[in-house]
């Protein structure tokens, strides 16, 4: 398997570079190399693009900018020298977030996740899990639960249309969950990651403007979690 890659570094000697490193791995496939996104466009459109390796500050529009404006993008590393965009990248769900310079093996590492991600069997995680409330089982979809809290006894499980209040603990719930879909923010709050909008020093926003607090033990915790799995800070 080959991985259809588009390089796009507004720094001559960047775009070098990161072109050295895709042609030393044998999993990627070099489609292009673009300095700037309104470049990238044509590409975008034309060639079936599976991975984007993107700069992030560029004029006259941001790597971030030109990420959030697509339709459906497919995987995202964004390469930078700044390591304070990883929070701000966090809304679009990079694969990995690289700080420059680039030691190969990181590289080769994030290039190993593209691969496990595109080979994924799309059947292998279930949509939905079960709850028994009010004695009986009540299937809810992934897609559609924005937060969960701890409420003593019980957990909230709020979606847009309704809030669910099983018994048990945020704990037991959150290992029955599939991993990498919800984020401990807090003891009593698990957050969705895909209905998250912004993540601030002391709360989470989601895009339906609730705040979620953050937790002073598991601030870190979050970055962390970041690197790993969607927008990825390794430091």
């Amino acid at each position: 398997m080959k991985i259809n890659t588009l390089i796009i570094d507004d720094s001559p000697s960047w775009r070098e570079i990161l072109t050295r490193l895709v042609k030393m791995n044998p999993l990627l496939n070099l489609i292009a190399v673009c300095e700037s996104v309104l470049e990238a466009y044509t590409h975008i459109a034309n060639d079936s693009i599976q991975l984007i390796i993107c700069d992030i500050e560029m004029t006259p529009i941001s790597g971030l900018e030109f990420i959030k404006n697509l339709n459906n993008p497919p995987l995202v590393i964004f390469v930078t020298a700044h390591q304070s965009y990883a929070l701000d990248c966090y809304e679009v769900s990079p694969l990995d977030f690289l700080v420059k310079p680039i030691e190969p093996p990181r590289f080769f590492k994030s290039i190993e996740k593209a691969r496990q991600r595109l080979t994924e069997a799309p059947e292998a995680i279930e949509p939905y899990f079960y709850i028994w409330e009010n004695k009986a089982y009540v299937q809810i979809h992934y897609k559609d639960v924005l937060y969960i809290k701890a409420e003593g006894n019980f957990v909230q499980i709020v979606t847009p249309e309704q809030v669910f209040m099983p018994a048990g603990t945020i704990t037991k719930l959150e290992e029955k969950l599939k991993p990498d879909i919800f984020l401990r923010v807090h003891r009593s709050f698990l957050v969705h990651r895909n209905a998250i909008a912004k993540v601030g020093r002391n709360e989470v926003v989601l895009r339906a403007g609730q705040e979620i607090p953050i937790g002073d033990q598991y601030r870190n915790k979050i970055n962390q979690k970041q690197i790993e799995a969607y927008a990825v800070l390794r430091g």
